[in-house]
């Protein structure tokens, strides 16, 4: 689910804004484009009317030279006839096929060992006349707008701002040599012309384009407020996807994708982080007694805490609650359990009137084998967490341990965890689970009076599992009532075996998770169970732990009378335990009390230990219960069981638990012998 969001966060990162900064970008280049052709078709046109201007004056010079040539000596009198007619800067040169100069009429002659410089205009050669002064003027045809403008500002300043005499002045003066078309052979002739463009050609050319650039800002700018408007709208939207509704700090998906982007950056992967799951201890009591507004502000204080002890490229973000996930960069296992525990002895005294405490799991992502190793990117960081979390978990129940680093011993049980799960369902569909029964004794006659049915679960792969692998499995994850259920069910079938063999039928318990006693309807559900055997209920005993009476007890009280009016027989197992309320014997129809095995262990508190089992022994008889003593090893155990009235003993000293059909082996050898 938050790999999803997070896919779902980049995915609009990248829609929301990107699309709007390609289209800006796309829509500058396309305007930049329009004026520098527009600019470029603009000066062509102009350069190419002046040229073609020079192209007319050349083709006049053609037919009046033509006109007044007879031979080839009337050649020189044609060209000199027409260059009284010219102007004194048109000067004509004439030159042999091989353009060598014959003779020139005027001040200068062509250059043409610069045969690179010769343009070619309409079969007409036109050869720039570069002033030998001005050796790095730029020639009109390579002028660039920008050239254009400034010589135009120029030329304006000069003339002191006077718009009249600036529009008529020249902008461009430049002399060219064209061939002159004129049908003489064995010659060729060239006139002198000039290319003047003046101040007025290039200014209406300024104003289109500032007016082109005009039109052209209107929408550019609006589009310029769309992309802004886009970034600071995706940038709050990613801020509120970010953010955590309780702290106003940063949310889990952050500290994912911020953790992600700290340890794949090539500076990091020579250095140690560890991935801390930081839990406050009973944060729902502190809620319960202040109020959850309280308990939110409590929270504030904490990430604020957090937030001024992170060192730059550390993180932290809140996971769930009162549990806190932190990226913090440290040399080593010591160092990072070293500031952690600062960091907790600090936390516990962030209310100052309140005393709280913490504590935390720690993964290691050690440094990358190399620093061009994909490692670091291959790292799951939820799952780090997790690890983290099963770090912790794995102190409940330990005092005085507040710290703990994921280790193997923690992986281990975290894979054998998850094949359980994984293999659970399957286990009970081929009959895995077995059934086997621990026999209970009279302690006098040493007669069996009644057996407690106990599961099995025998593996192909794993051989034989002890109930202490998965029961607290089953429990964590609910299939502990479909297990219940087997178990149930199989010792009625049991029952309803021996009462159509006609053998002994003595009472077998059955042990009732405390997961079940939520239910309204469980007594009737137990009964469907047992009556399709057919098994009568009086002889199936019900065990509950005391555990259970910690939940909703009106609704325990409502169950528990309906399985005794069904007519099941109801006991309180591991008795003495944990904190049992007496009030459970006054408010609870129980029939049963089996004392916890932990009476009858310790060599210091032995005697103390017996004055607590006689007096139960006598509570118990005084309300009518019958008493079994469980885990009892020893002989001294029964002698002293037997003189206080106990009913039935349970436990190694007499028999282990054993397959069914091993059960009815020795059921039936007891029946026979009496």
């Amino acid at each position: 689910m938050k790999k999803q969001k997070k896919k779902k966060i980049r995915r609009f990162y990248k829609q929301s804004i990107w699309p709007s900064i390609v289209l800006f970008l796309l829509f500058i280049a396309s305007c930049v484009g329009m004026v520098l052709t527009f600019v470029a078709s603009f000066q062509g046109y102009l350069m190419d009317s002046k040229i073609a201007d020079i192209h007319e004056d050349a083709r006049n010079l053609g037919r009046m030279i033509d006109m007044h040539t007879d031979n080839h000596a009337a050649v020189f009198d044609a060209v000199t006839f027409v260059k009284k007619y010219l102007e004194e800067e048109n000067d004509i040169c004439i030159t042999d096929e091989n353009d060598r100069v014959l003779k020139c009429f005027g001040a200068s002659e062509p250059d043409f060992e610069r045969l690179q410089e010769i343009k070619i205009f309409d079969s007409y050669r036109i050869i720039p006349d570069l002033d030998p002064k001005r050796p790095h003027e730029k020639r009109m045809l390579l002028t660039s707008f920008m050239d254009i403008a400034k010589l135009s500002v120029d030329a304006l300043a000069e003339s002191g701002y006077e718009t009249d005499k600036w529009m008529d002045e020249p902008l461009f003066h430049e002399y060219y040599w064209v061939q002159i078309p004129a049908d003489v052979q064995g010659y060729h002739l060239y006139y002198k012309d000039s290319l003047i463009i003046l101040q007025k050609n290039v200014f209406f050319m300024n104003l289109a384009i500032l007016a082109e650039l005009l039109m052209l800002s209107i929408p550019t700018i609006l589009l310029f407020v769309n992309v802004l408007s886009s970034i600071r709208m995706q940038k709050r939207m990613i801020s509120l996807l970010y953010q955590d509704s309780v702290t106003g700090g940063k949310n889990w998906c952050y500290f994912l994708e911020q953790s992600r982007k700290i340890l794949c950056r090539l500076r990091n992967t020579n250095h140690t982080y560890a991935v801390v799951n930081l839990h406050m201890i009973r944060y729902q009591d502190y809620c319960a007694c202040n109020g959850v507004r309280e308990g939110e502000a409590l929270l504030k204080k904490i990430s604020g805490f957090l937030q001024v002890n992170m060192d730059r490229g550390e993180t932290f973000a809140r996971f769930a609650r009162a549990d806190f996930g932190l990226l913090l960069r440290c040399a080593d296992a010591q160092q990072c359990q070293k500031r952690l525990k600062k960091m907790l002895v600090e936390l516990t005294g962030v209310k100052k009137d309140k005393m709280m405490s913490f504590s935390a799991g720690i993964y290691l992502l050690r440094p990358a084998a190399n620093r061009k190793s994909l490692q670091r990117r291959q790292i799951d960081i939820n799952q780090t967490y997790h690890f983290a979390s099963a770090a912790r978990d794995s102190m409940r129940g330990k005092e005085g341990e507040y710290m703990k680093v994921f280790d193997q011993q923690i992986l281990q049980e975290q894979l054998w965890k998850h094949k359980v799960e994984e293999k659970m369902e399957a286990a009970l569909l081929n009959g895995e689970f077995q059934l086997y029964l621990q026999p209970k004794y009279h302690p006098v006659t040493e007669k069996i009076l009644g057996a407690e049915a106990l599961v099995r679960w025998i593996s192909e792969e794993d051989g034989m599992i002890p109930p202490n692998r998965f029961i607290p499995v089953f429990e964590e994850n609910g299939f502990i009532t479909r297990l219940d259920d087997y178990m149930i069910s199989e010792v009625a079938k049991l029952q309803s075996e021996w009462k159509i063999n006609g053998q002994k039928q003595i009472p077998v318990s059955v042990n009732i998770s405390r997961v079940h006693f939520v239910k309204e309807d469980l007594a009737e559900h137990i009964c469907h169970l047992v009556d399709g055997y057919g098994a009568d209920h009086a002889l199936i005993e019900l065990e509950l732990t005391e555990s259970a009476f910690f939940g909703n007890k009106k609704l325990l009280q409502t169950i528990l009378k309906k399985l005794k009016m069904c007519g099941f027989c109801l006991a309180i197992d591991d008795f003495g335990a944990g904190y049992s309320s007496l009030n459970s014997l006054k408010d609870l129809p129980i029939d049963v009390l089996k004392l916890d095995m932990d009476f009858f262990r310790g060599e210091d508190t032995l005697q103390r230990g017996e004055i607590v089992v006689k007096e139960t022994i006598r509570l118990a008889k005084a309300l009518d219960m019958k008493i079994v003593a469980e885990g009892i090893e020893k002989k001294e155990q029964v002698e002293f069981l037997a003189e206080q009235g106990c009913d039935m003993i349970q436990g190694f000293y007499f028999a282990k638990p054993m397959p069914a059909d091993q059960f009815n082996q020795i059921m039936k050898r007891e029946t026979q012998h009496t």
